[in-house]
C-alpha cells in the first residue's frame, strides 16, 4: 500500500508547495526529489491523503489528521467516512448541474444567475473604462455577484 512520505528537511524549511509531504513519488523511493534528503513513510496512505487534501489543503489540518490517526484510529476512520460522504455529495451536485445543462456560478454553484446584456456591459465600460469588471464577461451570479 502506497504511503504518504515526509521529507523532514523540506518540512523544517516549510517548503512552500508541499511542506515536506510527498505523495507523488514511487512507493520504493526514499530520496526527496526537491532536496535529495532521506524521506520516511507517514502513517497515512495516499488514498487517505487524497481525501484529506480534497477537504482542505491546510498543512495544520493534515498534521492534525496524522496525529488523530496515531492517537485514535476509530475517530480518524469516523472523520474520514464523513469527509468521503461530503465529497461524494459535492460530486453528485456537480454531476446534477452538468446533466441539467443549466449554467451555474463557478464560485458559489448557484443557478440563480443572469446574462449580462450588451447595454449593461457597455454602461459599465463607459463608467469604469478598462477597470470594468464586465469586460469579456457573459454572466453574473445574483447570489454572490461573481461575473464570468
Amino acid at each position: 500500500m502506497d504511503m504518504l512520505k515526509l521529507c523532514n528537511r523540506c518540512r523544517d524549511e516549510d517548503e512552500e508547495t508541499f511542506h515536506g509531504y510527498i505523495g507523488w513519488v514511487d512507493e520504493n523511493c526514499y530520496e526527496c526529489p526537491i532536496c535529495q534528503n532521506k524521506m520516511t513513510d507517514t502513517i497515512l496512505t495516499i488514498d487517505e491523503y487524497n481525501v484529506i487534501d480534497a477537504v482542505s489543503n491546510d498543512i495544520i489540518f493534515l498534521e492534525a489528521m496524522i496525529r488523530l490517526k496515531q492517537d485514535d484510529v476509530i475517530e480518524f476512520q469516523f472523520k474520514m467516512n464523513q469527509f468521503k460522504t461530503q465529497l461524494q455529495q459535492q460530486e453528485q451536485i456537480k454531476e446534477q448541474q452538468k446533466s441539467n445543462n443549466q449554467p451555474y456560478c463557478p464560485h458559489c454553484k448557484s443557478t440563480n444567475i443572469k446574462s449580462i446584456t450588451t447595454l449593461n456591459r457597455g454602461a459599465s465600460i463607459a463608467m469604469w473604462g478598462i477597470f470594468s469588471k464586465k469586460i469579456n464577461k457573459s454572466f453574473e451570479c445574483k447570489n454572490c455577484g461573481y461575473t464570468w
